[in-house]
């Protein structure tokens, strides 16, 4: 193959190409598609650190929050509890509809403390 400048053109290389056998392609095939993913890995992580110097370094998402992986809230704990009915509220969030009507009938939240 006759080079131009250092470089083969890219009609020297199908030349170069059609004249190998198929199990030779097959190889050289294979040979290309790893050297692409590895540049292609090498962007990528590039780009990865670029993002991340661009975020400032702390890990932000695009909408400023701290990214949480894997993490789940545990259910609250109870904090009020009927000893008839057995219904429970956390005291979290608005006031379970069986205390409302409890404390709007004028009894205190305070008797059904857990």
């Amino acid at each position: 193959m006759a080079r131009s400048n250092g470089r083969l053109s890219e009609k020297q290389v199908s030349a170069w190409f059609s004249a190998l056998d198929f199990d030779k392609q097959s190889a050289f095939l294979g040979s290309l598609h790893a050297t692409h993913d590895s540049a292609k890995q090498v962007k990528i992580d590039a780009l990865r650190r670029q993002l991340s110097d661009l975020e400032g370094g702390r890990g932000r998402g695009a909408a400023g929050k701290r990214a949480r992986k894997g993490r789940r809230k545990s259910p609250a704990a109870v904090k009020y509890r009927d000893p008839k009915t057995g219904d429970t509220w956390s005291g979290r969030g608005r006031m379970a509809r069986w205390l409302a009507a409890k404390v709007s009938a004028g009894e205190k939240a305070d008797k059904y403390l857990a």
